[in-house]
């Protein structure tokens, strides 16, 4: 009993004395600021703005009306193209912009009004082979814990939806292409969620299973065939969700002309359509990336971004931001489309598609400036690569890009119709990466591109650039 009331007497001094500790504790806030924030009042403008953004949005009131005002839609350059997809809600911009670059070349060379590519067709190999990824890293990596910050970057997130354009392109080579009616949308291509939670759930359980075997001493050729069983059970999940992917289809198809002839139905495979349609050879094109927390002109490689085992890692070109606007301006000029990677959710005013610096005036509602430099915005994460998109189109003035005509995959309800304009001022804050044609690129950039790059680590600044989740 002593020692009980001896306990009870050392926590009571405890108890007493904390608050005196807590307030001679360097760091927080004094009781001293505290009275004072509380009993000062919002005087003059600062009392109108708090009337005003206490009954409406910030975005609505903070909307330049100068900057609005000054925005015209002409674009003296455009590239023909089809129809604005819709990605729906799903993570496959990189995708749906790949198809963008693609296919004005397809209606060109068909003479077609218009023209699709199936993304739910490639999507469900994406699936695949990010699926096999996951489960051979799982066993590549089974002598590591599970805390490891490399396999933690593994394991978080395994069949995302996001992607980057060498996905696309491997994608492709490996395993074609078809026309969009031959595989069509299904309500869990468009919707994404609830697939992929249950799929990512089923591949987590049999990489942990496949990490023990491995832990075990298990065999390769018995860890492959484990591995190989539970890939078909992935696909046939995949299947039900999206649908089987064709191994041969008839396609035909109507001239966009006076004719209005149809043409006979031929055979095809998916590899061999892919090579029948398109006319430009997919390693051809070159990453050019603007992070200028990196030395410029130089090429890098990112450790395992990539969406197959067996496929090389990403590499990107780092160049200044007056260098990328160069090379894109060469290509859509020369009508080829450009594919590029931003910051979607900066500064746009989606009613009627503008991208532009300021088109939200912020600095006046709270009497601030925001104005921390680039390398800061991406190393703090504030900034970052979340939406692909492509160029069709610019508008030129004395031979230099004013504002660029870039086609969205979010439908033609958003935007100005489903297309958007992106001023120069946009463009040097919020563009992360273009991919050019190998045609409009320098010597020297094409020499850079060739050597071996230098290989960084999943967590720098660089690769979260490139970890394109998708909007």
């Amino acid at each position: 009993m002593r020692e009980f009331f001896k306990l009870s007497a050392v926590i009571i001094i405890i108890m007493l004395l904390t608050p005196a500790v807590f307030a001679e504790t360097k760091g927080g806030i004094p009781e001293s600021l505290i009275n004072d924030l509380t009993h000062s009042a919002l005087e003059g403008t600062d009392k109108t703005m708090a009337d005003i953004v206490a009954n409406k949005s910030i975005k609505d009131i903070a909307l330049n009306r100068q900057r609005y005002i000054a925005h015209d839609s002409y674009v003296n350059h455009k590239i023909k193209t089809g129809d604005i997809t819709n990605q729906k809600s799903s993570g496959r911009c990189w995708m749906f912009a790949g198809f963008n670059v693609l296919r004005p070349a397809v209606i060109k060379k068909y003479n077609l009004k218009k023209f699709e590519f199936s993304q739910n067709y490639l999507f469900f190999w994406d699936k695949m082979e990010k699926t096999n990824k996951f489960l051979q890293y799982m066993i590549d990596f089974a002598d590591r814990p599970l805390d490891d910050r490399e396999l933690q970057i593994v394991i978080d997130g395994p069949i995302g939806d996001g992607g980057w354009w060498t996905y696309f392109t491997d994608l492709i080579e490996k395993y074609g292409l078809v026309p969009k009616e031959i595989m069509p949308e299904t309500q869990n291509s468009s919707a994404t969620g609830m697939m992929n939670s249950l799929v990512s759930m089923k591949i987590k359980q049999y990489g942990m299973e496949l990490r023990a075997l491995a832990r075990d001493g298990a065999s390769e050729s018995d860890l492959k065939a484990k591995k190989e069983e539970m890939l078909s059970d992935v696909y046939r999940m995949l299947a039900i969700n999206l649908g089987p992917p064709p191994t041969e289809f008839t396609w035909r198809y109507e001239a966009d002309d006076s004719t209005g002839i149809v043409t006979h139905p031929d055979t095809f495979t998916p590899v061999s359509f892919y090579k029948e349609a398109i006319d430009v050879d997919l390693n051809d094109y070159v990453a050019l990336f603007n992070y200028p927390g990196k030395d410029y002109f130089e090429n890098y490689s990112l450790r395992l971004s990539r969406n197959m085992y067996d496929r090389p890692n990403f590499t990107v070109v780092n160049v200044p931001i007056d260098s990328m606007r160069l090379y894109a301006l060469k290509s859509v000029l020369d009508s080829t489309p450009v594919w590029f990677a931003c910051d979607v959710g900066k500064e746009n005013y989606g009613k009627d598609g503008i991208m532009a610096l300021d088109i939200y005036n912020y600095e006046d509602i709270y009497n601030t400036a925001f104005d921390l430099p680039k390398e800061d915005l991406i190393q703090l994460g504030i900034i970052t690569s979340n939406h692909a998109m492509t160029f069709i189109g610019v508008d030129t003035a004395d031979g230099e890009a004013a504002k660029w005509l870039v086609e969205n995959s979010w439908g033609d309800e958003r935007g100005d119709k489903g297309k958007w304009y992106m001023y120069n001022d946009w463009f040097d804050r919020y563009m992360f990466g273009v991919i050019i044609h190998k045609d409009y690129l320098s010597k020297d950039i094409l020499k850079i591109a060739k050597q071996k790059p230098l290989e960084l680590p999943p967590w720098d600044p660089m690769y979260a650039l490139n970890r394109l989740k998708g909007k």
